[in-house]
């Protein structure tokens, strides 16, 4: 579910609206706590829901759990993750369905805006590592582009089989991982690069009867799907892929340069293909500089031919990109920023729901709205139900309370915090209790 409608606290707020109204003048520099990051930038970028908005964050571990918390604050809205490829181009390594998957659909989403999803859900966000905007990438025309399955639709086959293998997808005789498929008669399963899960699509002559997602052990179907989207498994057109997959079976001096496989000059560096209107953050503008040095350190050691230095783009370069692009800037150490959101961290020492109850009543005494969220429902059911003093509702896409007290939501959440400016409190079940750990054995944890 969505805490979308916790936003609104953050719009009514004088001081996020004062920063977004400065940004749109001039960049803006802010001090922000970092429980407080994800939940400040979802409201930053949904005040314009029509402008496509990239996230530069410090590592891709950063971005993967930046881009979870902003998917739980925005969802409908498209936030998409754009990670680093996990190899060098200089290597002639092909990088993991995934990885590729991820940043073919993060790239088309910002290039095609709302052209990828119903109008109504808002344009993209998408979060990137810095190393990940350090990576060039080939220009739309030399790359593939994903395409949809959806329920009821009519299908074509052949011509899918043929995408699919433009796409960089391998066929076999039973998927078992990500970017492989297998066709049975008028049954074709797919394991698309971007899911958790494979994919039946089971036709009727030439329409889609039945999408479901099935596990790869089992063959057992989990889940019925509307719409599934089959993200490129690879980053080149056929007919580049095919050279640079001769190029990494060489060894040695026998091994070509980058620029004899791949057409060097028309790759381009990320942040000059954004949509002049798109609005561009980094979530922590002291962890940039370093991470550059690294990738960078990393760049220029790994390879001998000097065309590998037109893949990348340097920390001198991609600082000024940055800097010319950049509407805001969040740090959580403090400075001379001119503006600044303060919040704690959300924990609790409570073990048990019993020693919870307190901590949510003495927060509603100090004129908090006070949002839990649980990962699964059932659980925040239960807990509800043996709450002895304190109702707690559950949120359910309803407005935000303006009122003190305690809702349960259905979300996930990395952390939590307690923002006195905003009299919000949000709190991950995890954070609120503090589960014992069961014993490794019967004689508990060894030494």
């Amino acid at each position: 579910m969505s805490l979308r409608s916790l936003l609104t606290y953050a719009h009514d707020d004088g001081a996020v609206t004062a920063l977004s109204e400065a940004a749109h003048a001039a960049p803006q520099r802010a001090f922000v706590s970092g429980s407080l990051r994800p939940y400040l930038l979802a409201a930053l970028v949904d005040l314009d829901p029509r402008r496509p908005a990239l996230v530069v964050a410090g590592d891709d571990r950063a971005a993967r759990d930046l881009a979870a918390d902003l998917r739980t604050f925005l969802r409908p809205r498209p936030v998409r993750l754009y990670p680093a490829r996990g190899v060098r181009y200089e290597s002639h390594l092909v990088p993991p369905p995934h990885l590729v998957g991820l940043r073919i659909a993060a790239l088309d989403a910002l290039l095609d805006g709302g052209a990828v999803g119903p109008a109504d859900e808002g344009e993209p966000v998408v979060v990137a590592s810095v190393a990940a905007l350090a990576e060039k990438v080939p220009d739309p025309e030399l790359r593939p582009h994903g395409f949809a399955l959806e329920h009821g639709e009519l299908l074509d086959l052949d011509e899918t089989v043929a995408r699919l293998v433009a796409c960089g997808y391998e066929r076999v005789e039973q998927v078992e991982d990500r970017g492989q498929f297998a066709l049975r008669g008028d049954i074709l399963d797919v394991y698309p690069a971007t899911e958790e899960r494979a994919v039946r699509c089971e036709l009727f002559d030439v329409e889609i009867e039945r999408l479901t997602f099935f596990s790869t052990f089992t063959q057992r179907s989990l889940e019925e799907a509307e719409q599934v989207e089959i993200a490129p498994a690879a980053e080149l057109a056929p007919e580049h892929r095919e050279l640079a997959e001769i190029a990494a079976v060489e060894e040695g001096d026998t091994r070509p340069d980058i620029a004899e496989i791949l057409p060097v000059e028309r790759f381009r560096d990320l942040l000059s293909l954004l949509p002049a209107d798109a609005l561009v953050a980094v979530s922590a503008e002291e962890e940039i500089a370093p991470a550059l040095a690294d990738t960078w350190e990393d760049v220029t050691t790994s390879f001998h031919d000097a065309d590998a230095h037109h893949l990348y783009v340097g920390p001198d370069d991609l600082t000024a990109a940055l800097d010319a692009r950049a509407a805001l800037r969040l740090s959580s150490i403090s400075g001379d920023q001119p503006h600044a959101f303060r919040a704690q961290a959300a924990d609790s020492a409570a073990r048990s729901l019993r020693e919870a109850e307190p901590e949510l009543e003495k927060l509603v005494r100090s004129g908090y709205r006070t949002v839990v969220a649980w990962s699964r429902r059932g659980e925040a059911e239960r807990a509800a139900y043996n709450l002895a003093r304190v109702q707690a509702p559950f949120l359910d896409g309803k407005r935000a309370p303006q009122q003190p007290g305690v809702v349960f939501a259905a979300a996930s959440l990395r952390e939590g915090f307690l923002a006195p400016g905003l009299k919000l409190a949000v709190l991950p079940e995890h954070r609120l209790l503090r589960r014992r750990r069961s014993p490794e054995g019967p004689g508990g944890p060894r030494a």
